[in-house]
C-alpha cells in the first residue's frame, strides 16, 4: 500500500524491519488482523513525523506521535503510552494525572523506557508495550481512517487503520490529551 511516497508492507513479511517485541505481538494478537500491520523502510535522518511528512509527501492529519510518562502517586509508579497528532504538545497536566490516579505525570526515563521496550530512541510505537502499561489516545485519533505511527527502529514506520488500533489492548480514548502548539 502507497502513502504519500512510501511503500508499506506487511510487518509479517518485513521482520527485519521492526523489533523482536512488535514482530511478536503482530504475529500472535489476533490472526484476523495481522496483515492490516503495515511498515515502510524510512530514512532515520527523517524519523521525526513533521520531517517524515515534509520528506515523503505525507499528510500530517494521519502521523501521530507517542510519548511514554511515568505517573507516580506515593510509592506507586506506573508507566503509560500518550499518543497525540504531529503538530500537537502532550498535555500530561490533569487530564492523564486524573485518568491515571497520580500526583505527578513526567516523562519516563529514557534509559528505563528503551530497556523495558527494547525499541530505539526516536521511533518508540504503543504497538508491543509491556502488557501492564495503558495506552492513552487523544479523540483526535477518530477523525482518521488510517495512522502512521513510529516502527519501534528509526529506520521504519507503522501503518495501520485506526479501528484496528484502537482494538489494542490497553488502549484508551481521552480528550485533551493532545494540544495545540501556539
Amino acid at each position: 500500500m502507497k502513502i504519500g511516497n512510501l511503500e508499506f508492507k506487511p510487518i509479517i513479511e518485513n521482520k527485519d524491519l521492526v523489533p523482536t517485541c512488535i514482530y511478536n505481538f503482530v504475529s500472535t494478537w489476533n490472526e484476523e488482523f495481522k496483515n492490516s500491520f503495515l511498515v515502510a523502510r524510512i530514512d532515520s535522518e527523517y524519523a521525526d513525523g513533521a520531517k517524515l511528512c515534509d520528506k515523503y509527501k505525507i499528510d500530517r492529519k494521519i502521523g501521530f506521535n507517542c510519548l511514554i510518562v511515568e505517573c507516580k502517586r506515593n510509592d506507586i509508579i506506573k508507566y503509560c503510552a500518550l499518543i497525540v497528532p504531529i503538530g500537537y504538545k502532550y498535555n500530561m497536566g490533569s487530564v492523564v494525572r486524573k485518568h491515571m490516579n497520580s500526583r505527578v505525570v513526567s516523562v519516563a526515563p529514557l534509559d528505563f523506557v528503551l530497556e523495558k521496550t527494547n525499541m530505539e530512541y526516536g521511533s518508540i510505537t504503543p504497538i508491543g508495550l509491556p502488557s501492564d502499561w495503558k495506552i492513552l489516545v487523544d479523540s483526535l485519533i477518530k477523525e482518521q481512517t488510517n495512522i502512521i505511527i513510529g516502527g519501534g527502529l528509526v529506520n521504519s514506520k507503522i501503518s495501520l487503520p485506526t479501528s484496528i488500533f484502537l482494538k489494542l489492548p490497553n488502549v484508551e480514548i481521552l480528550e485533551g490529551i493532545a494540544k495545540e502548539i501556539v
